[in-house]
């Protein structure tokens, strides 16, 4: 717990949550702007849109989120060359667990964040009825899993490279990975199609009405079997960052 509250203070010094806010706040707009005079197709499924606006924006910009945030929590150790002497007053083990904590917490605070603006935006908007609270509460939680496991990829990344633009490209890659499976599946088992496979709501598009509709999915074997793996990558993420972490030559 100390070295968690220490990596806490830390994220102050750097300005940690601040960053995340700004990059944050690129998304509110996003939303802001595309989702302004919605017609009236739109409000009747605003609820399901909404859920499902949220996969395709996460799935493009979260990747690189992931990357900056993984980078300033690791990077301050990097720059200050401390990693040798924090590892003399506690295990790398803890250290790498701390770390990898407080960024989860700042992934979910994130998030909820994110969850309380836009449905906030719905009811500003005139969507018809309320949003179903079981698909919000489900959504929340699979797209928190989906994300952490690409900031332990990404923490993995940050802290056994010292220049930081190794992950940073990375995250890049990851996000472009993301857009690309967009376009030709609706699920993945790749750790950047999490986002994707997550989404509860799917869409069809009627060229001759030029209308999308939204329904709630019905989650295939396959599709199943990718939203399991983004929990197997949270794991298999942080035992092999950790692992390579505590064996590294500081």
């Amino acid at each position: 717990m100390k070295t968690l509250r220490l990596e806490f203070y830390k994220t102050k010094r750097r300005k940690v949550w601040l960053t995340m806010f700004a990059l944050l706040s690129v998304q509110l707009l996003w939303g802001l702007w595309s989702m302004s005079n919605p017609k009236e197709w739109e409000l009747q499924s605003g609820w399901m849109s909404l859920l499902y606006f949220l996969s395709l924006l996460d799935g493009i910009m979260v990747p690189t989120m992931m990357s900056v945030l993984a980078s300033r929590l690791a990077d301050i150790e990097h720059k200050g060359n401390t990693y040798k002497q924090l590892e003399t007053l506690r295990s790398a083990g803890s250290l790498y667990h701390a770390k990898a904590v407080c960024g989860c917490i700042i992934i979910a605070a994130m998030f909820a964040v994110q969850f309380a603006f836009f449905i906030l935006l719905g009811y500003h908007l005139g969507y018809e009825g309320n949003p179903e609270v079981k698909y919000y509460l489900l959504s929340y939680v699979l797209k928190v899993a989906a994300n952490i496991s690409l900031f332990l990829l990404q923490l993995a990344l940050s802290m056994l490279f010292a220049n930081q633009m190794i992950p940073l490209v990375a995250g890049l890659g990851g996000s472009m990975a993301a857009l690309l499976l967009m376009y030709v599946t609706t699920y993945s088992f790749l750790p950047w199609g999490g986002n994707l496979s997550a989404s509860l709501v799917r869409a069809e598009w009627d060229e001759t009405t030029r209308i999308s509709t939204y329904c709630y999915r019905a989650f295939s074997p396959a599709e199943t079997a990718a939203v399991i793996c983004i929990f197997i990558w949270i794991v298999v993420f942080y035992a092999a960052g950790r692992i390579l972490f505590t064996r590294r030559e500081v």
